[in-house]
């Protein structure tokens, strides 16, 4: 008889004893050649995984990165793989400190919401242009806009499948502007409510539909096909306006 393999956990309590015993294990293994594991993504922000996509998001600092080190923590990592849903990113400082022009709002929101499991505090010392976050910002937005285009274009999806389509672009969405708020004002909100509406408060965009999206991701209940139609209008409006408004923004002095 085959045994179907056990799902990984997305229990919070789980997740904390695994990564406790990963970042145990790979401390103990590496010694001085580990330098930081950082905690950063949705579990990060709220103890937990927003969705059934979302996974526990880990950055490994080292040393150095070849395959002798990454021998010594493959088993580890492959472990704690088969216990919770995970995804992890090695870089040397080198990597980290040389990507923030390539990677600015990326390690912008994990700049913003983190957590050091073990080592020193890598991303606190990163220094993002503010000119490099509103050009990525812009180039993210427009991705944003023809990806959803072209999806509602070439593929018949249900309902469901449009709603997890809008929630993964919303998450998108929330980190450029949240970038583009720290780039224009400098203050960046902590809840993903007061990030939208002081999106609208300086930008004048109608940000409605991403607090029915917040809504929506809380609820049991489908919206009727011709209401996800309208919803899936009003947030590729909401994209188009908010990538024009960051064409047309100013870095601060």
């Amino acid at each position: 008889m085959e045994f179907f393999a056990r799902k990984p956990s997305r229990d919070a309590k789980r997740v904390q004893e695994v990564l406790e015993q990963l970042s145990a294990e790979l401390s103990k293994d590496l010694g001085a050649d580990l330098k930081s594991i950082v905690l950063y993504g949705s579990f990060c922000r709220g103890n937990k995984l927003e969705t059934e996509h979302d996974v526990v998001n880990l950055m490994f600092v080292v040393q150095r990165v070849d395959c002798q080190s990454l021998d010594r923590i493959k088993q580890p990592i492959l472990r704690a793989e088969k216990e919770i849903p995970l995804g992890t990113m090695t870089l040397t400082l080198e990597d980290l400190h040389s990507s923030c022009d390539v990677f600015p709002i990326k390690f912008h929101e994990m700049q913003m919401h983190h957590r050091v499991l073990y080592g020193a505090d890598v991303l606190s010392e990163l220094v993002i242009s503010d000119d490099h976050l509103r050009l990525r910002c812009e180039q993210e937005l427009k991705n944003l806009m023809l990806r959803l285009r072209a999806t509602y274009l070439h593929q018949s999806q249900t309902r469901q499948q449009l709603l997890d389509t809008l929630l993964d672009s919303a998450r998108i969405l929330l980190q450029g502007i949240g970038a583009c708020l720290t780039v224009k004002t400098g203050i960046l909100p902590e809840q993903q409510a007061d990030l939208i509406d002081s999106f609208r408060a300086e930008f004048g965009i109608d940000v409605s539909v991403l607090h029915d999206l917040l809504s929506l991701r809380e609820s049991d209940q489908l919206p009727a096909a011709e209401d996800m139609k309208q919803i899936f209008d009003r947030f590729m409006q909401l994209v188009h306006d908010a990538a024009a408004a960051v064409d047309q923004m100013e870095v601060r002095a």
